[in-house]
């Protein structure tokens, strides 16, 4: 029963399969009153209304601008045992009540026109909270979208639908949401592929312009596809009204520019028709948007208008006799029969397009056809032409081939006996010259080796020289501040201590001071005489002749000579020593005391690292040093110096053959072992030094040498002084 004051409630009782649409018993009242929403206010005299009509059949609520929609109902017994589910469809900003309570809001609802921002729910569903068995009020808080007014009915159909569904219902309209969406996304992938395929047609024959038209026309109807596609899933209003108008003006145009590759195809002259078509395509664009009354209408036509052009132009074209034009024909034929069926239907029985046909809306199925039909006819006359090109291409390659094949017998006659007499000359040539090129290698290896002696020899002495001049200062410096030290001592244990406590407080800092002082000086003196005696000897020049020599011998020396000599000042130091030597080694052409000190050094400074590592007094650590040897087969020996010590860290490691660089403490090294032995290696023998490091874990450092003197000779030739 209806309260005092109350409107009439709406019974529902049954769910139809398509679901019920609530639009009976609708009150409206105009303004904004939060109270409305209450379910026991007199709603009596409000204004009955069918909020589900277009917004321009409704004028007072274009004129109130914001207003109150109330429903009051009630569910029968069948209905209350299942799950009811409320979906809105609106071209408006509202928020949803329920009893009183809110249960959606759909965009801005505002009283201010400018502030109301419109949101399509494309039907989301809302599960209705029933309080009772009893009366029901759905009210809604509804603001008029002013742009909508510039729009006609086709693309603003309804102002506000709500559905009542049940489950089977949802699923059904989910269901063929996504049917719909799975065939605009087939056809999107079809055409966008088609389009991006004949662009690389065009790109590679960009003679035949036809292939960019046709991209241009698959790219515009992909596009218009895809807008359609995505149009439900776009809330905002002015975004889903875009969407819309892209969606038919590219449909429109991409139709044009249809016909305007079939002028291509054809090689015929674009005429009045052509500008005529995109004359009429802005006009029924207008008429489609601002036309009352007329639907889709507008659209159809000229779908019909451009598809008679692109019928006379593929007619035309058989009449001629031209190449595939029936294909294109055939694919036009079938799209205008197909939308004059669809035009035929919508006029007299537009409920006969709404049936299902394998499951899919008879009018998809004829839009869809039609659409299809022409590009897939366009592009199999294109894969044709493409096919022809190709087959004579062939003919015209495989008659080039047979008349190269003819020159190239001929020629290869001739130049036979060419080859023949060029060869008989070439080997009396090499035989000729093979001596005379060994003794200019033998020749410009000496000239190389005795220049760089000169040069050596020359930076020695004058290094030498620099670093004599300068060590007498510093001698002198050294002497000085030591004897300077011990003036200060005695100065200290004597006159001092005739002094008065005070003066001699005083007198003793400034001893003390002077004393740490003339300390430093030596201590830096030291260290500088440390620098320049290893620049004495990076400058010396070796004098030693290169002679066979047991490497194997000669490394076992040397790490025998740094262990113990490590443990002469060490006596708590423990190492373990491996060596792997390659017992056919053979003797190596090498001067042995400039080698036997790049292995001291190498083999030094591997006792040093694992030192440092020992001292950190890591659990379970042993110091280890390896040596191994190897002949390869590429005429070269191999040295390997590996230690388990600290490793190299990555932002040092491309320094450490560069003179003075060193990662020891002031005193324990002058940065000149490395750098020498490098010289060595590289200038001296022609070989190469290389390292391999994983911080924290090893070092090791791998010396290549050239096993005999003529190994030497050919390295020395790619040196450049």
């Amino acid at each position: 029963m209806a309260q005092p004051g109350t409107s009439k409630a709406v019974y529902l009782d049954k769910m139809p399969p398509a679901g019920i649409v609530l639009d009976n018993g609708w009150k409206f009242q105009a303004g904004d009153d939060e109270q409305w929403a209450r379910p026991n206010i007199n709603d009596r005299n409000w204004q009955p209304i069918n909020p589900t009509l277009p917004p321009r059949q409704l004028p007072q609520v274009r004129q109130a601008g914001i207003g109150w929609l109330r429903l009051r109902f009630r569910v029968g017994p069948e209905l209350q045992r299942h799950a009811l589910i409320l979906s809105i469809f609106q071209y408006a900003a509202s928020e949803v009540y329920l009893n009183g309570q809110l249960l959606r809001q759909y965009g801005v609802v505002s009283t201010i026109p400018v502030l109301v921002r419109a949101y399509w729910p494309n039907g989301e569903p809302i599960e209705l909270p029933l309080a009772d068995e009893g009366e029901q009020v759905l009210a809604v808080r509804v603001a008029y979208w002013p742009p909508l007014s510039a729009f006609n009915e086709f693309f603003a159909p309804t102002f506000f639908q709500p559905r009542l569904n049940g489950l089977q219902q949802m699923e059904q309209n989910f269901k063929q949401e996504a049917k719909y969406k799975v065939a605009d996304m087939l056809l999107f992938g079809a055409l966008l592929l088609l389009s991006t395929l004949h662009i690389a047609f065009y790109a590679y024959n960009p003679n035949q312009q036809a292939n960019f038209y046709f991209a241009l026309y698959t790219l515009a109807e992909a596009c218009a596809f895809f807008c359609t596609g995505f149009l439900d899933d776009v809330g905002r209003h002015g975004l889903r009204l875009g969407m819309d108008i892209v969606s038919y003006a590219s449909l429109q145009i991409g139709s044009v520019l249809a016909v305007r590759a079939l002028y291509s195809f054809f090689y015929m002259r674009v005429g009045r028709i052509y500008y005529a078509l995109w004359i009429a395509n802005i006009f029924s664009l207008l008429l489609l948007m601002f036309g009352q009354g007329l639907s889709w209408y507008p659209t159809v036509g000229f779908m019909l208008l451009v598809t008679a052009e692109q019928l006379r132009i593929t007619l035309g074209a058989l009449r001629q006799a031209k190449r595939a034009a029936g294909i294109i024909a055939l694919g036009f034929g079938i799209a205008f029969v197909l939308l004059l069926t669809f035009a035929t239907l919508s006029a007299l029985r537009s409920e006969i397009l709404h049936q299902e046909v394998l499951g899919i809306p008879l009018h998809t199925m004829l839009t869809f056809s039609a659409f299809l039909s022409p590009v897939l006819a366009i592009s199999l006359f294109l894969a044709c032409r493409f096919a022809l090109d190709s087959r004579l291409l062939m003919i015209k390659l495989a008659q080039v081939r047979r008349l190269s094949a003819q020159a190239t017998a001929q020629q290869e006659e001739k130049q036979q006996l060419l080859a023949q007499q060029n060869e008989l000359l070439e080997q009396q040539v090499q035989q000729r010259t093979a001596a005379l090129q060994q003794t200019l290698s033998n020749l410009q290896a000496t000239q190389q080796q005795l220049i760089q002696s000169e040069k050596m020899a020359s930076l020695g002495e004058l290094t030498a020289g620099i670093a004599h001049e300068i060590q007498n200062p510093l001698n002198f410096v050294n002497n000085f501040a030591e004897v300077g030290v011990d003036l200060l001592t005695e100065l200290k244990a004597g006159p001092l201590l005739s002094l008065a406590d005070r003066e001699r407080k005083s007198a003793e800092e400034l001893v003390d001071d002077l004393s740490q002082n003339l300390e430093k000086i030596t201590y830096h003196g030291k260290r500088a005489d440390s620098i320049v005696k290893g620049m004495l000897e990076h400058s010396r020049a070796s004098r030693g002749e290169r002679q066979p020599t047991d490497l194997n011998a000669l490394a076992d020396e040397y790490l025998r000579l740094a262990y113990h000599g490590l443990r002469a000042k060490h006596k708590d130091f423990n190492a373990t020593l491996t060596t792997d030597f390659d017992k056919n080694l053979g003797l190596v052409e090498l001067v042995p005391q400039e080698i036997g000190r790049v292995l001291l050094n190498l083999i030094n400074n591997a006792f040093y690292a694992v030192q440092q590592r020992q001292r950190l007094g890591q659990p379970g650590y042993r110091p280890e040093v390896w040596v191994a040897t190897k002949r390869l087969t590429n005429g070269q020996v191999v040295v390997w110096v590996k230690d388990n010590g600290m490793g190299i860290p990555d932002v040092i490691r491309q320094k450490i053959f560069h003179p003075f660089f060193t990662t020891k403490p002031p005193g324990e090294g002058t940065g000149l072992g490395l750098s020498l032995s490098y010289d060595i290696i590289t200038k001296g023998h022609g070989g190469t030094i290389t390292v391999r490091t994983k911080p924290g874990e090893y070092t090791e450092f791998a010396v290549s040498l050239p096993v005999s003197q003529e190994h030497v000779q050919a390295q020395t030739l790619s040196y450049s002084i």
